[in-house]
């Protein structure tokens, strides 16, 4: 799937969570900066999307469902994971460039999820 089709599904995903959810960073990447797209929906029915770029990583958490869940966030750059970020509804982790990998789960001890730019 090309860039541009991983953003359209990316926006079409977040926009069937019911709203609510701002996924900027897809919206507004620079043409082929956007490498990997991913979204989750968990069982207390909450969906979660996942962006990765060259540059940053983030995950961000829908209004539907019931989870309590945090969108948690980290990345590996320059050969080391970075510690996990999480917030009730938009985590991000920015490297400046180099990005190797990302990691995203919907909780504390949720599955977790990894992207490559």
């Amino acid at each position: 799937m090309n860039k541009v089709r991983q953003r359209i599904a990316l926006a079409a995903a977040v926009a069937a969570l019911g709203g609510g959810l701002a996924v900027a960073p897809a919206a507004a990447a620079p043409s082929g900066a956007l490498d990997d797209v991913k979204s989750w929906t968990r069982s207390c029915g909450t969906t979660y999307g996942a962006i990765v770029t060259d540059e940053y990583a983030a995950t961000v958490k829908g209004t539907n469902g019931s989870c309590a869940g945090d969108a948690w966030v980290r990345a590996k750059w320059r050969g080391t994971w970075s510690n996990w970020v999480h917030n009730s509804s938009r985590a991000q982790v920015n490297v400046g460039g180099d990005l190797e990998a990302s990691q995203h789960k919907g909780c504390a001890d949720c599955t977790v999820y990894t992207l490559y730019p």
